[in-house]
Order: structure tokens, then C-alpha cells, then sequence
């Protein structure tokens, strides 16, 4: 893989002609990916632990590549804007794989099967929770990462992506606490 990438040539962007064409195509590979993961988890684990390694040890070369050649900061510039959100969700999707792994092996009280299929539904819910952020991450790498814009603004948009997907969960787990406070009132009504 290293013999095939030239990290000379990343100091000019690819322009962005053909950028709907290639943010589609990047979109529905990242979605596969991701669903790869998911239906992974029904190999106990085992397929989806595979996929966030290889895939893992994929971005892990290209760093150093590009770090050997003293090219680091060009590479993360490239890497980050649609990084932080695309890895974000192939980390759901790929927990949510191994979360069907691991309630198989244990299930706690309940039947295996029954654990399993549980698993298996709260495990699509998260899949489907991780569409918008692949179309998102899609949209910033077809458009941004090869724009013309300055590696720094580049830096800059993936610092604002890091900071709205922090934002985004910290509401999902304050709507989440909400909920099991609702939930909890009805169960059990104050007197």
C-alpha cells in the first residue's frame, strides 16, 4: 500500500469538478462499510472486530506515509474535516456489530435467542442513527476536502465538525437522561 501512495502529490487539491459525483460515491462506501460492521456482529463479533482493524490499520499506514515524508499536516488537513464525523459513525456502526457479539455471549438472565434479537434491533437503531452522518461526512469530502480552501480553514471546519458532534451527543444523552426521568415518574408516582 505505501509503494502505491506518493505523498508529493497531495499539495494540490483534486478541485472539486466532479464533487456531487465522487461525495455519492464516498457516501455509499462508507454506508457499506458501515453496514459491514453491523451485519458483522452476527459472527459473534469476530467479522466486525476484523473490519475496524483492517480498516483501522488502512488509515494508520496512510498517516505514516505521509508522516514519513514530513507531510503530516497536509494529510490530517485532508483527513479531518470529514474524518471526525465518518469515523464517529463507522465506530457506532462497528460498536453496534460487537454489541450484538457480546449480548450472544452473555445474554445475562434471559434466553440467548431472545438476548440476541434484542440486541440485534437496538443495534439497526444505532446503524440507522449513523445515515446522517455519513451523508454529512459524504457532502465534506466531496466538496471540501478537495477545494482550494486553506489547509487551516480545513482545520478550522474540522474543529467546528468536532465541536457539533459533541454537541449533537451531549444532547442525545440529555434527552436520553430526560426520558428515563419521565419514565421512571410514571412507573413510580410520587404520593
Amino acid at each position: 500500500m505505501a509503494d502505491q501512495i506518493d505523498p508529493s502529490k497531495t499539495a494540490d487539491p483534486r478541485g472539486d469538478l466532479h464533487s456531487p459525483l465522487i461525495s455519492t460515491a464516498i457516501m455509499t462506501n462508507n454506508i457499506r462499510v458501515a453496514v459491514m460492521a453491523f451485519i458483522s456482529g452476527v459472527t459473534l463479533g469476530f467479522g466486525t472486530a476484523y473490519l475496524m482493524i483492517s480498516n483501522g490499520l488502512i488509515v494508520g499506514a496512510l498517516a505514516a506515509v505521509f508522516m514519513q515524508s514530513g507531510k503530516s499536516y497536509v494529510f490530517w488537513a485532508y483527513i479531518l474535516p470529514h474524518g471526525i464525523i465518518e469515523l464517529s459513525a463507522i465506530f457506532i456502526a462497528g460498536g453496534a456489530g460487537l454489541y450484538m457479539g457480546y449480548r450472544f455471549f452473555v445474554p445475562g438472565p434471559f434466553p440467548r435467542r431472545a438476548r440476541f434479537l434484542e440486541s440485534a434491533k437496538e443495534s439497526a437503531q444505532l446503524l440507522i442513527g449513523t445515515v446522517p452522518l455519513f451523508v454529512i461526512a459524504g457532502i465534506i469530502e466531496g466538496y471540501i476536502t478537495p477545494s482550494t480552501l486553506s489547509l487551516e480553514v480545513k482545520y478550522l471546519i474540522a474543529g467546528g465538525t468536532l465541536v457539533i458532534l459533541a454537541l449533537y451527543y451531549m444532547y442525545g444523552a440529555r434527552n436520553v437522561k430526560q426520558k428515563n426521568r419521565n419514565h421512571s415518574a410514571i412507573k413510580h408516582p410520587s404520593t
